[in-house]
């Protein structure tokens, strides 16, 4: 059984209010890793990529100029009715591209209220509006300048629908109690919305934690779709705050860049124990000790900056920021030398200048990889619109070498780019596979390049293995590596033959025990075929000797 709290009090929540702080609990029972905690469907959904057409309708035709052809992709509906949408120029003067987008999200938000609205009962009206939101006096006492964020780019959204709204939105925003509900709604969109616009009555009640100790999975098959289930990541006692992370893979990155990504998206500045422990270093953002390991110019050495480990001669020694240190006052400590390195400007000898500069150096490869992994860099797109693959491939090589060059093998840069290549490579495998047989001397050749490819895409995610582990969270690094996984076995069962079917069953042994806990019955029928496809190869070889006995006999 769960139960709401009030963070202050930590007691059961007589009566919600909505400006106050509350966490869900674990109230009556403890729960083992993998246990379901709570199931729950959502009270609204302000998004409806299935239905493009009648949320295109909430607005003004001309803002739709350069309407798409609807796909069978839900979240490719989606996309294209935010990137088809044209807001009012006088709305995004001086906007990043990130915050135009945001704003749109916002605007789309608006949209699917606005027609959802009437078929409302009281009772969902009111359990939505009793989630936490921010005051929408941004002058009042204690809000803080994320929350002044928050409301400000909710008023901008605000205007922007009495631009260009059109239907049942037109009316709610000329309505001045309409536009305050609007606002309010719109508050609670951004602080607890989960992927899609989903909004729950007790789920969207568990605070983040940069370590959590629950997990949100989709419904078992034959399941409501939006059905969401809560399950322990690892055991959770009786009494305990039952937390979930907001960051997706992004738990898995620096304490800066999770700062940003929350600060962003929603609106606060995390105080969990991982973030403000000045005790535990931040092991996502470790580096070659400059001390150690002096760069040329802000490149390391080639020996250090992949730190092959026993193949190697050399030992690399590692420097760690601690937790709670935003970049710009980042230190690093090694254990090896002992030594801290600032980035300090005023540094006066040149080589206390240089080793103060690769925490400067860090800072901006972080900042570079991030958004690159969020699409805001300036990366080439087709004439369409669309991405160029070959484009999109050249410029995260990169970004991967830049990360390597400058922050090492260890740092979760290095990894999310890494990955990035492996998940073009892994989904490439399959086509490429399908397009042979046409011509053997190009089979072999091809063949070559495959397992060449394979190699590489095992090597770098056994690396994120390593790393992910290391990070010592509460979940299991099945979460960030798990498709990785699946689709690298995915293609060594592909070869066709036993040994490296063999080989894919031990990568699924990493994920099975997870898969087991928190997958869906489907892709629990995956990993168990992917597993045992070694088995079927060994015992469809021997029936096949069995016949040619027979024929020979």
């Amino acid at each position: 059984m769960t139960e709401v709290r009030d963070l202050s009090s930590q007691k059961a929540a007589a009566a919600i209010d909505s400006s106050c702080q509350y966490g869900l609990f674990a109230s009556s029972k403890a729960y083992k890793k993998g246990d379901t905690i709570l199931s729950e469907s959502p009270l609204i959904i302000l998004k409806h990529p299935s239905e493009p057409d009648k949320v295109r309708s909430q607005f003004d035709k001309s803002c739709f100029a350069a309407k798409k052809k609807p796909s069978n992709d839900k979240d490719e509906n989606d996309d294209n009715i935010i990137t088809d949408l044209t807001l009012p120029a006088s709305s995004t003067k001086d906007l990043t591209a990130y915050h135009i987008k945001k704003l749109k999200g916002l605007t789309i938000a608006a949209a699917s209220y606005a027609m959802h609205r009437p078929n409302l009962t009281d009772e969902t009206k009111e359990k939505l509006f009793q989630l936490y939101h921010p005051s929408t006096n941004s002058q009042g006492d204690g809000v803080s300048d994320d929350e002044k964020s928050a409301l400000k780019l909710v008023n901008q959204a605000l205007k922007i629908c009495q631009q260009i709204a059109d239907a049942s939105l037109n009316r709610l925003v000329q309505d001045t109690k309409g536009a305050d509900e609007l606002v309010n709604l719109l508050l609670i969109y951004s602080c607890n919305a989960f992927e899609g616009g989903r909004i729950y009555h007790r789920l969207s009640r568990a605070n983040h934690s940069c370590n959590p100790n629950a997990i949100v999975c989709g419904g078992s098959s034959g399941d409501d779709n939006d059905v969401s289930v809560l399950k322990a990541a690892c055991d959770i006692a009786e009494g305990e705050e039952i937390t979930i992370s907001y960051l997706g893979s992004y738990l898995y990155a620096g304490y800066p860049t999770r700062q940003r990504v929350l600060k962003d998206s929603k609106y606060f500045t995390c105080q969990c124990d991982r973030c403000s422990s000045t005790v535990h270093s931040d092991l996502a953002s470790c580096l070659p000790c400059p001390v150690c390991h002096p760069r040329t110019g802000r490149y390391l050495d080639e020996d250090v900056m992949f730190d092959d480990g026993d193949e190697g001669d050399l030992t690399v020694s590692y420097a760690t920021p601690k937790n709670g240190m935003i970049a710009e006052e980042r230190s690093i400590e090694c254990k090896g030398c002992n030594k801290i390195t600032s980035f300090n400007p005023n540094e006066q000898s040149m080589r206390k200048k240089k080793e103060a500069a690769c925490v400067n150096y860090m800072n901006k490869a972080e900042e570079k990889v991030y958004d690159r992994l969020e699409g805001n860099d300036s990366v080439t797109s087709g004439s369409d619109g669309d991405k160029n693959l070959d484009v999109e491939k050249e410029a995260n090589e990169q970004f991967y070498e830049m990360a390597t060059s400058i922050c090492g093998a260890k740092h979760w840069t290095t990894h999310f780019m890494n990955l990035s290549l492996i998940e073009e490579s892994l989904a490439n495998f399959q086509s490429t596979f399908m397009s042979m047989g046409q011509n053997a001397a190009e089979d072999a050749e091809t063949m070559e390049e495959l397992l060449t490819g394979i190699a590489e895409a095992a090597d770098g995610i056994e690396r994120a293995w390593v790393y992910a582990s290391g990070l010592n969270l509460k979940t299991d690094p099945s979460q960030f590596l798990f498709d990785y996984t699946v689709g690298l076995a995915r293609a060594l069962v592909s070869l066709g033959d036993a040994k490296s079917q063999q080989y894919a069953a031990q990568w699924i042994s990493k994920v099975e025990d997870y898969a087991a806990a928190f997958e869906s019955d489907g892709m629990q029928k995956v990993v168990s075929s992917l597993k045992n496809a070694w088995k079927r190869h060994t015992s469809e070889g021997e029936e096949s000797d069995k016949k040619r006995q027979k024929v020979v006999e």
